[in-house]
């Protein structure tokens, strides 16, 4: 898939890019004109330039042309290549906007749809699962990431290699996370018919989680994005993986009791385990010994039970 259009793109297409993006530095080759540094940044503009058209948000800013007018029509956006992959036979140019201006090819919604990518207008979620990173390669499953690291569980085989390689640069990513990650941001957008969906994650890694001293820097985050989806007027909000740890907030019932007014409704998944738990039982059972701790899917399984008119007895030794 190209970019977050549902448009396929052919690989004969990479050919042709190849083809001609070769051009200029064979020409210079022929001619014997040749610079190792002109072809080493020629590559790089035409590499930046590809991955910019296709980042999926718009990060140009406008005090650029208003500085530079003429520039509108040297360097395309990423708002204007995208119309190009969702309409039709529309803003063909790729990098210089300017042959589409000349043949009269240019989408007349372009200019409209930079305004309003800058403006940052979206949907209103109805579900947001709120999680964090795992581990520093984590880092690469995200969309900055690599997608043929995101496209397996964890990075094993031939691929193992250079994501010892990249070490580095995830160490230093999470140290710029830890250092400057002050919000939760947004790592995916679902949409299932009418419901909309996303998935943000907590700048902070799973060994940070074990930190004491990081516990009311985590708790903060999780607050800010609580309160956050509240405003928004999210739904519902899931807390992922360690964010509803028992030691961390309760499950959530930290913010619960903090703020007893929310709007958007906090879940932690102890639901989900009890209907699973429940659905294991007979339906005809009439006693159920149940052995657990002092837990919430323990109090809601054994209430729920009850309910049915079931006997339910708890030993609750380990």
């Amino acid at each position: 898939m190209h970019t977050d259009a549902a448009v396929i793109h052919p690989f004969a297409e990479h050919m042709v890019y190849y083809v001609l993006f070769a051009i200029p530095m064979l020409s210079t080759l022929y001619m014997g004109n040749a610079s190792v540094l002109g072809i080493v940044l020629y590559i790089a503009y035409i590499d930046f330039m590809n991955n910019m058209g296709h980042c999926n948000f718009e990060l140009v800013p406008r005090w650029m042309f208003q500085l530079f007018p003429p520039l509108k029509y040297l360097m395309y956006t990423p708002s204007f290549h995208s119309l190009h992959h969702t309409q039709f036979r529309t803003n063909y140019s790729l990098f210089m906007p300017l042959y589409d201006y000349v043949y009269s090819t240019m989408d007349k919604s372009s200019d409209q749809l930079y305004e309003t990518s800058l403006r940052g207008a979206e949907e209103t979620p109805g579900l947001v699962h709120l999680t964090h990173m795992t581990d520093l390669q984590s880092v690469y499953h995200l969309r900055i990431g690599f997608a043929s690291v995101a496209s397996r569980p964890s990075a094993t085989g031939a691929m193992w290699w250079y994501m010892w390689v990249l070490w580095p640069v995830a160490w230093l990513s999470m140290a710029l996370a830890w250092a400057y990650g002050s919000s939760a941001f947004v790592v995916e957008r679902i949409k299932l018919g009418k419901l909309r969906m996303q998935t943000w994650a907590v700048p902070r890694y799973n060994f940070q989680y074990g930190l004491s001293w990081e516990r009311e820097s985590i708790n903060g985050l999780i607050e800010r994005a609580i309160l956050d989806a509240d405003a928004r007027g999210v739904k519902v909000l899931s807390l992922g993986l360690l964010n509803q740890a028992k030691q961390l907030n309760g499950g959530g019932e930290l913010f619960r009791h903090r703020y007893p007014k929310l709007r958007v409704r906090l879940v932690d998944g102890s639901g989900l385990a009890t209907a699973v738990v429940l659905r294991s039982i007979p339906r005809d059972a009439k006693q159920v010994l149940l052995h657990a701790g002092p837990s919430k899917v323990a109090c809601a399984t054994a209430a729920a039970l009850c309910e049915r008119g079931v006997q339910v007895l708890w030993n609750r030794s380990s």
